[in-house]
């Protein structure tokens, strides 16, 4: 007879072990399953392990090995393990086939009838002893916690232990693996769970993947269908099953009868569940919805998750949480007829399945929001499936943005700043880092962004419920909320704050917002419990080195994308010269828009025109030629068409310190004094200090005579800081009664138009970059310019519907011949310039409103005005330059409407510069530049219409048109029209050129 010896059967104290030594545990006082050099598994007082450790030494053969226990664990069936082990077996293979292979390098004893088992030390294996000492150190740092898994620690301890037959011979099991996986239920049972419930009682989403809360939201609507107010296992299973192509379904059709189809196995479940044929509501996600069995079901399926190693609870993990402790009604159902289904067995398949799909984690599936729901991106998903490169320079936002999201009251987050500084960039580092655990709060949290810049004020209400309803109940979702400010607004002077004030406190959405300034100054900021509620993490335009860096990062994307080269110094160039002259946006999105337009200006040169460049890849000999190069000239193409502003005055500037002066001199001439201050303006507005005093970000007075240039500097000023590139012009001459105002502020209340609004208010608001032009300002009504106090002062207005406008960012130019004697009796006298403006602002204190008899400007509108600037008459070096300008034009307009080269001799325009500035001179400088326009329609325009009339074939077969200056005649000056074909231009050139040289000799 084989004889086991059990020394003890009652709990024994913590004795040394003398096999600790050598064991790394140093002599430590711990558990010991050894008595005197004796074996005693009872000490465990755990009735599963003490079986499993019996059943191995009554197998062994001379000494336990590890595979002894191992195979006494899968031989008692136990779940615990084999759930496990299924998990980590080759594909294929199953628990029986680590039986058959350990009988094969590990036969043991046959009803150990071979030897008598003493129990000593010496009958255990080497590696077997260290296994259980291990165990035993192990398990009695906690052994009231560890007693629930202390199996699962056994198994784990002896799978890390293996003997050289194990090594050799078990290759259908990863040991590695599997240990891990007991260790993870270890510390799964020992460490509590997050929990399913957040403070206010609902089930947390983000514990669940996007499949398995879809199969809680249809289980809850299953049970109310059934007559329940409450969640239960039950309704969890049936809408396991109703997944199209789920596991649950595959796993049910194995096991019911050929003829019984899904839909009648689910019928059956409804029928035996059922307690009214009226429905109900579905119950909440919510303590208040939630049954005990199901809570219990869902912090078992947190325990498969973990030791499966998922992060999520997905629907396998449900399942399985199901089938481990089923419902006995719902197993009564299935294991009688006609299903006659085995849930145990089941059990088995669904492991089998997880293993052969190699992953127990959830599949990446984007949040979406309901149709007729402002576009939305699920950026969590985004970093996860597509990646999302590294932000850079955002990290002092960092900061103040996680703390505000850890907390746990009042965790919502408001986002303000301009457009274009990186707000959006901002949410998609902040989704990257928390998919990658770099925050590790957020870790299970989804960020979604829902672009509604683009709501009009009509659907916001609307939209904004619709959101926050399809949201509500889930704590996984951080809702970022890009352009907050559009969908807060409502038609006329209404808003929805209060709407989202009350979803803020039930924490019905998880926000961060992003607005403008000026949008959290009106509509939240007055609003001390939205304030309370939020944090305010306002965000400023980067400096141009920060700007450079992160604009070179798109720059290296925009490579890889159109395939072209993108040089440092084009980057440069890029973030230089748009923040100089694209002065409506800010950096880094203005530059990144012009990299990307010239990368897609060069790629449709290159793919429909057929237009190479050449950028190198490589070095030495392996170096390869492809592609196209952007270039500073293509840089300087795109600020153009952007800003308006000639590429030829772009072109040389662009430095640290931007030269406006020429910038602005190609379309104004004879006023360099006017175009200086002007220039000084626009660098005080790049430079910030706009708007610094409240008001807009400039107002300036354009004083002097008709025709100096004063509404053509005013409209190259708009072509590049306006986001229209166009000058609103108001003739204020159109203003001279009291109640005009109404063009400005619109209609009273009752009045035809007044829903309407006011036109500076819908302008204003349509676009914020506005540069308007109030022309010939004297002769409005003293009334008209009331509301322009404040605009000029606080920088905002209001219309008569309530609507407020801000102008904080618009220029205002107003325009005035008042004075115009003083500038031209005292440029003449050679005054100063400061004499000259200190005169200017006298005489318009002075101009006097005729209906009321007092002055149109009263001091304190002058006071609000930044700049009196005048406009000097022309002198003949201006008249030369707006003529070179208009023939410039004219060259254009036939070249482009007509395809005809006009040719223009430079004594005619010499000619007409002379003649022009001694009109003017007569008239004191009232003619101004608009006398040029006048002599070039007689010595151009009239000859050349009457010519193409009198020789209309030759003028319509003709490429280019010659005009010959004569500077005398019988009737004066006069200029002669050749028509010449296309073929005979260059003929013609020499043509020229040998006139020019007849008429310098004569």
């Amino acid at each position: 007879m084989r004889h086991i010896y059990i020394r003890v059967l009652v709990p024994v104290p913590n004795w040394e072990c003398s096999g600790c030594a050598g064991s790394g545990y140093g002599g430590a006082v711990i558990l010991s399953l050894f008595s005197e050099g004796i074996f005693t598994p009872h000490a465990l007082l755990d009735e599963r392990s003490i079986d499993i450790l019996s059943a191995a030494t009554q197998r062994c053969s001379g000494t336990v090995r590890p595979s002894d226990i191992l195979h006494a664990a899968i031989d008692s069936g136990d779940q615990g393990v084999l759930s496990v082990l299924s998990l980590t077996l080759a594909e294929g293979a199953q628990p029986r086939h680590l039986l058959e292979t350990i009988a094969v390098y590990n036969p043991g004893s046959r009803d150990g009838q071979h030897f008598d088992f003493d129990g000593r030390r010496e009958r255990f294996a080497a590696e077997t002893l260290a296994a259980l000492d291990r165990f035993a150190a192990e398990f009695a740092e906690d052994r009231d916690r560890l007693r629930p898994v202390c199996l699962e620690l056994l198994v784990a301890c002896v799978l890390e232990q293996p003997d050289p037959g194990d090594r050799q011979f078990l290759r259908i099991l990863d040991a590695t693996a599997a240990a891990r996986a007991l260790r993870d239920q270890v510390r799964v049972s020992v460490e509590p769970p997050p929990p399913l419930l957040d403070d206010t009682g609902r089930l947390r989403s983000e514990e669940f993947s996007a499949d398995a809360w879809a199969v809680l939201e249809q289980a809850a609507e299953r049970a109310g269908e059934l007559g329940y107010d409450r969640l239960l296992p039950p309704h969890c299973f049936l809408a396991l099953l109703g997944e199209t192509e789920g596991l649950t379904e595959r796993l049910v059709r194995l096991q019911i009868p050929p003829q019984l189809g899904l839909a009648k196995v689910a019928e059956m479940l409804s029928g035996a569940f059922r307690l009214s044929q009226h429905g109900k509501d579905a119950p909440p996600l919510h303590r208040d919805g939630l049954g005990e069995p199901l809570l219990a079901m869902l912090a078992q399926a947190q325990r498969a998750a973990a030791v499966w190693g998922a992060e999520q609870v997905d629907t396998p993990h449900l399942l399985d949480a199901l089938l481990e402790d089923p419902p006995p009604r719902l197993a009564s159902v299935f294991q009688t007829d006609p299903l006659r289904v085995d849930l145990a067995r089941m059990r088995e398949l669904l492991a089998q399945s997880v293993r052969e799909a190699r992953t127990a984690g959830p599949r990446e599936v984007a949040f979406r929001l309901a149709a007729g729901s402002p576009p939305a991106e699920d950026l969590t998903w985004v970093a996860r499936t597509q990646g999302i490169p590294p932000a850079r320079h955002l990290e002092r936002y960092f900061d103040a943005l996680g703390r505000a999201l850890h907390r746990t009251t009042d965790n919502h987050v408001l986002i303000t700043g301009p457009a274009g500084v990186g707000s959006t960039t901002l949410l998609r580092e902040l989704a990257r880092r928390a998919a990658a655990g770099e925050l590790p709060f957020l870790r299970r949290k989804r960020l979604l962004r829902v672009d509604c810049r683009d709501v009009p004020d009509t659907e916001s209400g609307a939209k904004l419920a619709r959101i926050i309803a399809h949201v509500a109940g889930r704590t996984d979702l951080i809702v970022c909320l890009d352009g907050l400010g559009a969908l807060l607004r409502g038609p006329g002077d209404t808003h929805h704050v209060l709407a989202l004030r009350s979803a803020l406190k039930e924490r019905r959405i998880h926000l961060v917002g992003v607005l403008s300034d000026q949008e959290y100054d009106d509509l939240l900021a007055a609003d001390h419990v939205l304030r309370e509620l939020t944090t305010r993490i306002p965000m400023t335009e980067p400096d141009r080195n920060s700007a450079r860096d992160m604009v070179q990062q798109v720059a290296d994307a925009l490579e890889a994308e159109f395939g072209v080269g993108i040089d440092g110094r084009v980057v440069d160039r890029a973030v230089v010269m748009s923040s100089d002259f694209i002065l409506n946006q800010r950096l880094p999105l203005a530059a990144v828009k012009v990299l990307r337009r010239a990368c897609e200006d060069l790629d449709y040169r290159r793919t429909q025109h057929g237009e190479t460049g050449a950028v190198v890849t490589g070095a030495g000999s392996g170096s390869v030629v492809t592609g196209s190069v952007v270039t500073t000239e293509d840089v300087v193409r795109v600020i153009a068409e952007v800003s308006g502003v000639p590429a030829e005055q772009i072109a040389g500037t662009g430095g640290e310190r931007i030269d406006y002066e020429q910038a602005l001199g190609g379309s104004v001439f004879g006023q360099r004094d006017a175009v200086g201050v002007v220039a000084s303006e626009l660098r005080r507005i790049k430079a910030g200090l706009a708007g610094a005093s409240g008001g807009p970000a400039s107002v300036m007075l354009f004083a002097g005579l008709t025709g100096t240039g004063k509404t053509e500097l005013a409209k190259t000023v708009a072509s590049f800081y306006s986001s229209s590139k166009r000058l609103v012009t108001y003739p204020m001459a159109n203003f001279t009664e009291a109640h005009s105002v109404s063009g400005i502020i619109g209609s009273p209340p009752g009045y035809i138009g007044y829903e309407r609004g006011g036109k500076l208010i819908n302008e204003l608001n349509a676009d914020p970059y506005g540069v308007f032009l109030l022309d010939e300002a004297e002769k409005a009504h003293s009334e008209v310019w009331r509301p322009f106090l404040n605009l000029f002062d606080e920088g905002w207005i209001v219309d008569q519907r309530g609507v407020k406008a801000h102008g904080d960012r618009a220029i205002f130019i107003l325009t005035s011949n008042a004075g115009a004697e003083i500038i031209s009796r005292m440029t003449r006298e050679g005054r100063p310039e400061k004499e000259i403006v200190a005169a200017v602002k006298e005489a318009l204190l002075r101009v006097g409103d005729q209906s009321r008899g007092g002055p149109v400007f009263s001091p304190e509108f002058m006071a609000r005005i930044d700049r009196v600037i005048v406009f000097r008459p022309l002198d003949l070096d201006a008249m030369v330059g707006i003529c070179l300008k208009t023939v410039d034009k004219q060259r254009a307009w036939w070249l482009e409407k007509r395809e005809k080269e006009l040719v223009v001799p430079e004594s005619l325009i010499d000619y007409v510069a002379r003649r022009g500035h001694l009109a003017n001179e007569k008239s004191g400088g009232k003619e101004g530049g608009r006398v040029i326009g006048k002599l070039l329609k007689e010595l151009i325009d009239q000859p050349l219409l009457l010519e193409g009339e009198r020789r209309e074939e030759e003028f319509r077969r003709c490429g280019r048109i010659e005009c010959v200056f004569h500077s005398s005649g019988p009737d004066g000056p006069w200029t002669e029209i050749r028509f010449r074909p296309a073929q005979e231009k260059e003929q013609g050139q020499e043509q020229e050129a040998q006139e020019k040289e007849q008429e310098a000799a004569e």
